[in-house]
Formats: C-alpha cells, structure tokens, sequence
C-alpha cells in the first residue's frame, strides 16, 4: 500500500534529523474558517524508507504490537512486542536496548535507559509510581509520587530533564492548573507552573488550550517556554479547538470538529494558523511526535505529519472493513 499525499503544508527542508529543520513559514489565515493552501508538487514524490513500530487492534493470543515497512506499509506482527505486558499501558519500541518495553513513547526517556510505570495493578505496590531499568527490568519506587498532597494525575513526557507530570482530569478528577518535574534521581517532585491545565509537552514547551468545556465564547492557546518559565499567548479563536500535538518544529497541531466535518492546523508561532488539507471524514484517532514528524492515528490506518509534505495516509489497516477499529498508533519512531 503506498503512501498518498493527503496535503501540503509548506515549503521547507528535508528532515536529517529525528527532528526537521526550522524554515520560515507565512501565515495563511488567522480564522480556522479560511481556505487551505494548495498541494505542492513535490509532496508526491516522498517517501519513507524506514520501519515504524506500532501497536494495532489484538485478538486473544495476539502480540500486541508490530512493525510497519515503508515504502509500501506492510504490517507484520512482532511476537517479541508481548514479552512483557503492562495492565495499564500499551508497548512501545526502545530503540537503545533493541527491545520492546510495555509502556508507551512518552514514558521512555530519551537515551532509552529508564522508563516510567505507573497505573499498573502487578507492581508491588498496585498502582505506584516506579521507575524501570530498561536492560535489566528493576524497579525503584519514587514515594514523592504518590504524597498525599500530590495533585498531577499523568505522565505527559519523559524528558532529558526528567518527568514531566501534569492534572489534564481523569475520570471523575477535574482538571487541575499545574506542570510538575520528577527528578529521576533523587525521585524529587517540584511545581514549574501552575497558571495553566498543561496537557501537552515536547520540544522544549508545554501547551494548554483553556477553557476545557465546549460553548466558550472563545478559546486561547497557552505556551510554557521550559527553558525560560515564560508562559505566552499563543492563539485566540471562538473555535472549539482542541490540542493534537507538538510538532518537531516547536508548534502545536491541533483539530476541530466532528467525524464527517475534521480539520487540523499547526499554530506555527504566534498568532500565525496553518490551515491543512485532509478529507472531512479523516478517521483520526491519537497523535504521538515520533520520527520524522506526527504520526496520526486512524480507525483504518495510520497517517503521517510532516512540516514539508503536510498530512500523508501512509498505510490502511489490514483489518479494515467499513466502520474501522483497524488502528495503527506509532510505538516509536521510523528508523
């Protein structure tokens, strides 16, 4: 199956790098209502040649999680991706070790030695926060974590820094103003900013879109510099947009609309919106900024964001029949 190019988003560098490079972008609309940009040419001749691991719907007796291969995107499931399960989590692909670890991307950190588990019901202690050597699987509970005061519900990304926490709600729980950072070291927790229900972070930023609840007047886009502990905002739309994900670039992807009437954009800096082309009936699921861009989750399949090509369907489900639950969502990058 090849990949077809969806869109375009703007002229730009190859990526040479996990990340792609910075080009100058112009600012197409400021209203999510406005015409996208027309496709370029050149975004039909891409390709990737690289394999991307990836977890997919299971039956009983299933691996969990394989390998797709591109050019083409074939499927193949990796037994090996079932070694170790987790209650609460789903796989993802430790390139460092050459092994598949059972928690997702985020909670990796970025040399590949440690990830996080947390929210499992086999642990030790059900349900605590732990901290796992990748290569030999032991455990070091982090206590701080589960204080009585503690306030941050989930881990939104493992940094070189380290583990970034935030409140974005959970269930019942309501959202709850905070960014917090977990020292992998010393298992210390300290707040970083608490102006904003922080939902995402990559590349050096974390985002908010407030308010949460349908039918506001407006919406605003809020971005935490970590480097710096600047919070700016972003965007401001009476749209009820809602955050995708950090692009490679330091922008933010996001969505609005329903199944039948979907449209993405990337706020590329402030106040400049990047309208881009997909079908209205996208069947668009999860997110996750992996190599070389944003992988976009599909019930049908998987498709690829790239700051020089846009939006691409780079593979359909091999369990596809109408009506979907086919997914493919990124377990790592493509190498």
């Amino acid at each position: 199956m090849c990949a077809v190019a969806l869109l375009a988003s703007a002229c730009g560098s190859d990526a040479t790098t996990a990340a792609l490079e910075e080009t100058p972008l112009v600012a197409i609309s400021p209203s999510p209502a406005d015409t996208p940009p027309a496709n370029p040419s050149a975004a039909v001749t891409a390709t990737l040649n690289c394999r991307l691991p990836v977890t997919t719907i299971t039956t009983p007796g299933e691996s969990p999680a394989g390998w797709l291969t591109f050019p083409g995107g074939q499927f193949a499931r990796d037994p090996a991706s079932g070694r170790l399960r987790s209650s609460g989590h789903l796989p993802s692909y430790d390139k460092a070790i050459g092994a598949w670890v059972p928690v997702e991307y985020e909670y990796v950190s970025p040399d590949g030695a440690s990830y996080v588990l947390y929210r499992d019901e086999t642990t030790e202690v059900p349900n605590a926060f732990y901290l796992v050597d990748a290569r030999s699987g032991a455990r070091r509970l982090i206590p701080s974590a589960q204080a009585p005061d503690t306030k941050w519900q989930f881990v939104l990304d493992y940094a070189s820094e380290g583990v970034y926490l935030g409140a974005p709600g959970d269930g019942m729980a309501p959202p709850v103003p905070g960014l917090w950072l977990l020292d992998p070291k010393t298992g210390g927790i300290r707040l970083i900013d608490g102006s904003h229900v922080w939902v995402k972070v990559a590349v050096g930023a974390a985002w908010s879109i407030e308010p949460f609840a349908p039918g506001a007047a407006s919406y605003k886009v809020y971005r935490l510099d970590l480097r710096s502990g600047q919070v700016a905002t972003w965007y401001e739309t009476k749209t009820a947009i809602r955050p995708l994900s950090p692009t490679p670039e330091g922008g933010l992807l996001i969505v609005y609309g329903e199944v039948g009437s979907i449209h993405l954009a990337v706020l590329t800096e402030p106040n400049v919106y990047l309208p881009l082309n997909v079908p209205s009936d996208l069947k668009l699921g999860n997110a996750r900024l992996a190599r070389p861009g944003v992988w976009l989750s599909l019930t049908d399949g998987i498709a690829l964001y790239t700051k020089t090509e846009g939006v691409r369907v780079m593979a359909s489900s091999a369990g596809y029949v109408p009506g979907g639950f086919g997914y493919y969502d990124a377990a790592g990058g493509c190498w």
